[in-house]
């Protein structure tokens, strides 16, 4: 029963049906196949998103979508550019930082790479740089938001794992430092190579003061999104919402570049972004329920510690596999399949699940810009229009370094969770 039901989910993900109904409804003709009773299906939908941590995520969404609508976004992007973009490979080092700090805010790399390939890439090409150069910084740098809080992903990571988002994000901010300063210095090295120059002006005092107080009102947002949590003042959940009516006042009031209009529709769209979120997570539950039921997680166990009781390899094969999982599914999809099946494995090991949520998100946020199918590597394309094999080949190195930094983490544990320990 277990190979059929193996069978039919792999078969619709060949298929293309996207990945929520593709676990509910395979997960669904398994019970209806196994005689379990039919009660189960409503019973794990329902408690599959009734997870408090979750309330969070629609408000993280629309923070970020708020932040990109009313004009909060731009103004932090002029902030860092009058700050590093006169160095070598200035604009394209504020164009990661740009992507950085919006995917981690809204929670969709995806949706970063499309808003910025549209925003930096003409603007690096105008510059000087080679167009498909410029298509692979944001392709690169659009999915490392998923590790660096606030993000979404650690707390769809927390709700699965019963980790504490609180330290789930307290891991992520050295996590995300680390990956994003490989990002950085491989870009300022190829970018010293070809020439990438900066304005060369000087810094200035005054410029870059005048692009402060212009970006004031917009640093308030993170300001409430990660130190309200860590503060203890918010939980997560009330950080969001704090951020959303903050975000609301400053773009609609203080900016004037919010219409209700554009509030309305921004409202609709990140509406739309969470159902499909809550859609999968959902069906998760359901599928996870199969796998216990057909006690794949010990068998996995078992597996893995017939190989090798060493967590150096455990951690080196399971980093290969989510690499792999990474270039042909979204970072939701990996979470809701692997985390109930590693877990056991990673109790068995004694690994700390808040140490292995950070590994599994720099696995998938790598996957995202990987090909053949990663997803802000296919964004891309379609948005700069620089071919896929090429857009590939140009985003080698950064790729190389991430997973450098990926292996720092996984094999220095301390980097990340000092502040922890």
């Amino acid at each position: 029963m277990v190979t059929f039901f193996l069978i039919i989910t792999i078969l619709l993900f060949l298929l293309g049906v996207p990945l929520g109904i593709t676990i509910g409804f395979s997960s669904m003709i398994y019970i209806m196949l196994a005689d379990i009773t039919p009660m189960i299906i409503i019973q794990r939908l329902f408690t599959g998103i009734d997870v408090s941590s979750l309330m969070a995520i629609p408000f993280f969404i629309l923070a970020g979508n708020i932040m990109l609508t009313g004009g909060l976004a731009q103004r932090m992007i002029d902030l860092a550019n009058s700050f590093i973009g006169r160095s070598t490979g200035g604009l394209a080092l504020v164009t990661i930082l740009g992507c950085m700090f919006f995917a981690a805010i809204s929670g969709s790399a995806v949706a970063t790479a499309a808003a910025l390939s549209t925003l930096m890439v003409p603007a690096m090409v105008k510059k000087g740089y080679d167009h498909d150069f410029a298509a692979s910084v944001v392709s690169t740098a659009s999915p490392m938001g998923v590790i660096i809080p606030p993000s979404v992903t650690l707390i769809i990571y927390g709700s699965l794992s019963g980790s504490s988002i609180s330290d789930l994000y307290t891991a992520g901010i050295p996590a995300g430092i680390i990956v994003g300063s490989a990002l950085l210095i491989v870009t300022y090295f190829i970018s010293k190579k070809k020439d990438y120059k900066g304005t060369g002006e000087p810094f200035q005092i005054k410029e870059f003061g005048t692009s402060l107080f212009r970006a004031l009102w917009a640093l308030g947002t993170p300001v409430i999104l990660i130190g309200g949590v860590f503060s203890g003042i918010f939980t997560p959940t009330e950080s969001g919402v704090a951020a959303v009516i903050y975000a609301v006042i400053i773009g609609m009031f203080m900016y004037r570049e919010l219409s209700f209009k554009q509030l309305i529709t921004v409202f609709f769209d990140s509406a739309k972004t969470t159902a499909t979120i809550m859609f999968i997570i959902t069906n998760a539950s359901l599928f996870a329920f199969i796998l216990a039921y057909e006690n794949i997680p010990s068998m996995l166990v078992s597996g893995f510690l017939s190989m090798s009781d060493n967590p150096v390899f455990i951690l080196l094969i399971i980093n290969i596999i989510l690499l792999i999982f990474g270039m042909f599914l979204d970072t939701i999809a990996i979470l809701v399949i692997v985390v109930p099946m590693f877990l056991p494995v990673i109790d068995a090991l004694n690994i700390d699940p808040v140490f292995f949520g950070i590994v599994v998100i720099i696995n998938t946020a790598i996957g995202m810009c990987t090909p053949p199918f990663g997803g802000t590597l296919l964004v891309t394309t379609d948005t700069t229009k620089v071919p896929l094999v090429q857009l590939s080949s140009r985003s080698l190195f950064s790729i190389g370094a991430l997973v450098v930094a990926l292996l720092i983490v996984t094999y220095f544990p301390y980097t990340v969770m000092f502040p922890l320990w």
